[in-house]
């Protein structure tokens, strides 16, 4: 978003310098008579109309490759969680089974949010494909109504996440049962550092093979909260028993020290993160 708003901004400030040039140019054309002068004037004035056409007949072009997902809180009713789960799975089953219009619900399992709420995921999309999304549909309205909404105490926020794929180390066929998720805020003024962290990460997940993904995102909407998440996939719970050793890994590739050092930058970057464990409904 914000560099939506940069290109605004910096598209209003050429525009107000052309039309301060133009009306000087003008201004001198018509109070020269002299043909010479004219012809020393429109030299000068048509390049300045001829970008002015040009500049206003452009047409932005769209950028859709990335990856986005939209990502909805919900607290079904309590007691009425099987008939939500049921509910909800046939929902999707039926009208978000294909991309970009993908969807999964997950519950939260531990962590933060764990007091009853789940999370539907929908993606990876692009701004374009949301005006085409099913909401908004009748049929599909009718049947969220009737097979998930009567089932429903409370939404929470839905947010817009980008996938970094920059950062991020997804394995092949990733389609995970479950998923550990890190909530962060970044520090403003903070996000190159952070950045940097995470290039270290991915390098290390892209020399060791680890099965699992780290999977990086920032939040595209300026909301209260956690800016940027990340997204470590596992299948069972037993394989938080194994010694994976991201210290010995890390230090192997970035010299002895350097965890300790990560994990300095990291506190100088980030201000606070909070965790939570989900499981896909199948």
């Amino acid at each position: 978003m914000l560099n939506i708003y940069f290109i605004i901004l910096t598209f209003n400030a050429i525009n107000r310098i052309i039309k301060k040039y133009f009306t000087i140019l003008c201004k001198y054309y018509f109070t020269n008579q002299k043909q010479k002068t004219m012809k020393k004037t429109s030299t000068l004035l048509t390049p300045m109309l001829l970008f002015v056409c040009g500049l206003f007949a452009q047409t932005p072009k769209a950028v859709t490759n990335y990856q986005m997902f939209t990502v909805m809180n919900i607290m079904p009713k309590h007691g009425m969680e099987k008939q939500f789960e049921a509910g909800i799975t046939a929902h999707n089953t039926k009208y978000h089974s294909v991309a970009p219009y993908k969807a999964r619900c997950a519950t939260i399992t531990h962590g933060a949010g764990s007091d009853g709420w789940y999370v539907w995921v929908m993606g990876p999309m692009t701004y374009t494909d949301m005006d085409n999304e099913p909401n908004g549909n009748k049929e599909h309205d009718d049947d969220w109504s009737k097979n998930v909404d009567t089932y429903v105490d409370q939404y929470g926020e839905s947010k817009l996440w980008k996938l970094r794929e920059d950062l991020s180390y997804t394995p092949a066929n990733y389609n995970p049962s479950n998923v550990d998720v890190w909530g962060i805020t970044i520090k403003p003024g903070m996000r190159y550092k952070f950045d940097e962290l995470m290039k270290k990460w991915k390098g290390m997940w892209e020399t060791k093979k680890y099965t699992f993904c780290l999977r990086v995102f920032n939040s595209d909407l300026m909301t209260e909260g956690h800016n940027a998440s990340i997204v470590f996939s596992f299948d069972k719970y037993a394989e938080f028993d194994l010694d994976i050793s991201w210290k010995n890994d890390y230090e192997a590739m970035y010299g002895a020290g350097s965890w300790a050092s990560f994990w300095k930058d990291w506190n100088d970057c980030v201000s606070s993160a909070d965790e939570h464990l989900r499981k896909y409904l199948k």
